[in-house]
């Protein structure tokens, strides 16, 4: 039976189109960042808000095994707390499985279990951020699972994904009320067309959806990615790295002072929100948060 979610696309069309529309950078915690001091970590939150950023995305609270409990923990709500006190708002990434890309692979009849243990890890770490910080000081949700325009193509695992997004924002809800986002990237494997259907279809969730500019990457060409980033959708991730394609693993250099100004300086479509990935690509993040040798693909994983 095909699933019809209790919020309809027209809902979220109809809510105004300047709400909770964002200018964000987003943070990926690792576990080497530990030696960050609390005064690096603070001084580059202001500079952010110097720069026009009110919002930092923690892409995640935990990372498999990674932050879920002892010291890591304790020191990642610590962090989360002076972006409280920095005046930035703070959307928090909820719990990442490190081995999503492989699990989303699983048959249809196994997806419904294993979404549901997403869901209820999603919940529990984000009932103790409310208890960490209150609700309050919350300014959002990120599910922290990706979307591809491979996995999803066929209409009965769009269905799928969409029961699974709507009831993880109902469930999210139930904890603290707040805008939930999650990312979708593509690298072809959809029309640009058959794209935007996707993303329409998982806009009905409730969720809002980024779609990933594609640029760090450099799957597509210029031209290619510019058809899909017409794409209509909640906010867009602007990619401040640029992958090496030479190298056997994974290299990513940042983008140019000049070039970082440049994206940072082009204003979003009006409502719609504009993510920067990631900090530590971020000239004011130079030498303190480090980004080489470090295993990726698109936003993913650039895995502790």
């Amino acid at each position: 039976m095909k699933f019809t979610p209790a919020l309809t696309l027209a809902a979220v069309l109809f809510c105004p189109a300047t709400a909770f529309a964002i200018n964000a950078v987003m943070y990926q915690p690792q576990l080497r960042d530990m030696s960050m001091t609390d005064q690096q970590w603070t001084t580059m939150l202001a500079q952010l808000k110097q720069q026009g950023i009110d919002t930092l995305v923690f892409q995640w609270s935990r990372y498999g095994d990674a932050f879920a409990g002892g010291e890591p923990q304790n020191w990642l709500e610590g962090k989360a707390r002076l972006v409280k006190n920095s005046g930035l708002k703070l959307v928090l990434g909820l719990a990442a499985d490190d081995k999503f890309f492989e699990r989303q692979n699983q048959p249809l009849t196994a997806l419904e279990s294993y979404f549901n243990l997403l869901r209820a890890q999603d919940v529990a770490v984000a009932t103790r951020w409310t208890q960490v910080l209150g609700a309050e000081n919350i300014a959002g949700w990120y599910i922290s699972s990706e979307l591809d325009d491979r996995r999803w193509r066929s209409p009965d695992m769009q269905q799928a994904a969409l029961a699974w997004l709507t009831k993880t924002h109902e469930s999210l809800a139930s904890v603290a009320d707040k805008p939930v986002a999650v990312s979708s990237f593509f690298a072809g494997n959809m029309s640009p067309d058959g794209y935007q259907k996707w993303v329409t279809t998982l806009s009905h969730s409730g969720v809002k959806i980024w779609v990933q500019d594609g640029a760090g990457t450099g799957v597509l060409t210029p031209a290619a990615r510019a058809l899909y980033r017409q794409t209509q959708s909640s906010g867009e991730v602007i990619e401040l790295f640029r992958q090496d394609k030479n190298t056997a693993h994974f290299s990513a250099e940042p983008v140019s002072t000049a070039e970082q100004k440049r994206l940072m300086s082009v204003k979003p479509a009006v409502g719609q929100d504009r993510v920067y990935f990631s900090l530590r690509y971020l000239d004011v993040a130079a030498g303190i948060l480090q980004y080489r040798n470090v295993p990726q693909a698109s936003v993913k994983t650039e895995v502790k």
